[in-house]
């Protein structure tokens, strides 16, 4: 693990690493693609209510770890608005999740990931043991979401599609994902002036 010393936007870190890897690394597409899915996806989910602007600088680089011969990213998205932060890393094999939260998660996490800690793990091992958080900083690693105080635990998630479900329960939960509403002629104007007003404050010099 090695933990930057200063975090670095992903898309930048994206551009520096893709020059410094070469074209002969096997699973150079596959970081390519991991990389897109939490610049694309995910920041797009626990972005939601903010501007493209802001969503485009939500992630971060804080750390990296190596798999399949591989440099990766440990990712971290903070939302100073709900005073939550999600930080995760992929290494081809499972995700790891750690989420700081300020007031309690509550949500039915079931079949997505286990929510208590193994009942021998003399034979299943510890999935939350720091050994298995390739690239966190060890302060990052939490125990399992239901002995927990709900504001800061971990977990280990099997796909992509249980990650983008579990970060959809915990936006739900803090209240970033509201009910869906129709759009009438005037509020549509006024979401696209609110975006371009964002966009060239962000421009600005």
């Amino acid at each position: 693990m090695t933990e930057l010393a200063q975090p670095e936007p992903l898309q930048e870190w994206f551009n520096r690493q893709r020059a410094e890897t070469s074209d002969d690394m096997f699973y150079k597409g596959a970081s390519a693609q991991q990389i897109m899915f939490v610049r694309d996806k995910l920041a797009g989910l626990v972005g939601c209510g903010l501007g493209y602007e802001q969503k485009r600088d939500l992630v971060y680089v804080i750390a990296t770890h190596t798999s399949k011969s591989v440099l990766l990213p440990v990712y971290s998205m903070t939302r100073p608005d709900l005073s939550l932060r999600i930080v995760l890393r992929d290494n081809f094999y499972n995700w790891k999740l750690s989420v700081v939260s300020s007031i309690p998660i509550e949500a039915d996490f079931a079949g997505l990931f286990h929510t208590t800690p193994p009942i021998e793990p003399e034979y299943t091992g510890n999935h939350l043991s720091p050994v298995y958080f390739e690239g966190f900083p060890e302060s990052l690693i939490f125990g399992y979401y239901e002995p927990s105080d709900k504001k800061c635990f971990s977990a280990e998630l099997w796909s992509d599609h249980a990650l983008w479900t579990t970060l959809f329960l915990i936006m739900r939960a803090r209240g970033a994902i509201e009910p869906m509403k129709w759009h009438t002629r005037e509020s549509h104007r006024a979401e696209l002036e609110r975006e371009r007003l964002s966009s060239k404050k962000a421009d600005a010099p």
